[in-house]
């Protein structure tokens, strides 16, 4: 209501009926990200930083103590797509494998005896992460860190070394596709924290913690990166925020690679490490292509939607629409389908768009390898509400700080 509020509030001029007409169900002209698809093989490769400065100043147990800024490289891997258990609906989602080495100088106390040496802070993270391929929501992840600290080889004691699960129901969608400046939108997820192992410095819960967790993003800039990768000069800001406006992550998502071309968290690990990626390298597979195109991206309700797959020829394959499926052969490497877009209502509804949901097309359905290709289906309660949304496009500028201080006030899910 609130949003729906502010959007007439700025119009200069009424909306009429004759109006309805003139609607365009497309984003034609429109600068945005849209969905992506990864195959079995992508992989990317970052520059990072860690500081864990402060874990160290403030942790009683290591008094005395001092570290430096650490620094490493980081390789992210799409290790298998394949069907996963998403809030209890086997869809199609990805395994990505994050592994990351950094080293740091640093100043320790030896275990026995108590006395200080110098040497270097080893750490080994480790990630496997979920995420839904219709629309690259994160479904889990499950965070594995080692710190060993080496006195230049007269001793080597380990500092932590645990496991952190974390899963968020619904799963945190993180990037709204089709993204285009200035638009916000929130998650509303329940977040459930299982810690396994040694936390060092820092105690870790014997419990199973659960949260519900808001989370306000907003596309604040397009442009290059921290990073400066080539190709990615047209990259998307997207700030993460809690509902009192403090900056929880800062990613650049650059259409080029399919990923982030830089990211910065505040919390990698142990409730504070701050970490920053930096893009060196984009590695993709080489799979065969299968391309998904739908008849019209945005729809009205419980509309007929006019599918083309088209692909490797005389292959067999599944389309998904949420957990409805249909099944295709690509005769001469295409084929032709009608779903129904349905009136499925998203995560993050809003006034003026009804939901966004990823059809997605696979081949090699049996195997942990699926080949696909996606696209972004919008759908808009009514005529009027499209209206509403070309409307609400064309003034997100005058809107974006207004509605971005509304949603961290009342910590709503919606976008705009």
């Amino acid at each position: 209501m609130a949003v729906t509020l502010l959007l007439f509030s700025v119009s200069v001029s009424p909306l009429s009926l004759e109006d309805v007409a003139d609607i365009r169900h497309s984003d034609e002209g429109v600068e945005m990200v849209q969905l992506v698809t990864w195959s079995v093989g992508d992989t990317w490769t970052y520059d990072i930083e860690l500081d864990a400065v402060l874990l160290v100043e403030d942790s009683p147990d290591l008094a005395g103590s001092s570290l430096e800024l650490l620094y490493g490289d980081a390789t992210i891997t799409v290790a298998a797509a394949t069907l996963h258990n998403v809030s209890g609906l086997l869809l199609p989602a990805y395994r990505l494998e994050i592994n990351a080495y950094a080293t740091g100088a640093g100043r320790f106390p030896e275990p026995n005896t108590g006395i200080f040496a110098s040497g270097q802070l080893l750490v080994n993270y480790q990630e496997t992460r979920w995420v839904r391929m219709s629309d690259l929501a994160v479904i889990s992840r499950l965070q594995s860190l080692d710190l060993d600290f080496d006195a230049f080889g007269i001793w080597t004691t380990g500092i932590a070394d645990f496991d952190h699960e974390h899963q968020y129901e619904p799963p945190q969608e993180v990037n709204d596709f089709p993204m285009r400046l200035n638009e916000s939108w929130n998650s509303v997820s329940l977040h459930t924290e299982t810690w396994t192992g040694n936390g060092g410095p820092v105690q870790i819960s014997e419990d199973v913690v659960e949260t519900e967790e808001v989370i306000v993003y907003k596309v604040t800039e397009t442009g290059q990166s921290p990073a400066n990768f080539a190709g990615c000069e047209e990259s998307y800001r997207v700030l993460w925020n809690n509902t009192n406006g403090d900056i929880l992550e800062d990613r650049w998502w650059c259409p080029a690679v399919e990923f982030e071309a830089y990211w910065w968290t505040d919390d990698i690990a142990l409730e504070g490490v701050d970490a920053e990626f930096w893009l060196t390298g984009y590695t993709p597979a080489e799979t065969p292509e299968v391309v998904v195109a739908l008849g019209t991206n945005v729809s009205a309700l419980n509309q007929i939607i006019n599918v083309t797959v088209i692909g490797p020829v005389g292959q067999t394959g599944t389309l998904w629409h949420h957990a409805q499926t249909y099944n295709f052969t690509l005769e001469s490497g295409v084929a032709f389908l009608q779903i129904l877009a349905g009136n499925r209502m998203d995560d993050t509804p809003t006034s003026i768009d009804w939901g966004t949901h990823g059809i997605i097309a696979c081949v090699e359905t049996n195997t942990d390898s699926l080949n696909c290709g996606g696209s972004t289906l919008t759908l808009e309660g009514s005529a009027i509400g499209a209206l509403l949304r070309q409307d609400a496009i064309d003034r997100a500028p005058v809107v974006l700080e207004v509605g971005h201080e509304t949603t961290q006030r009342l910590g709503l899910s919606f976008r705009f």
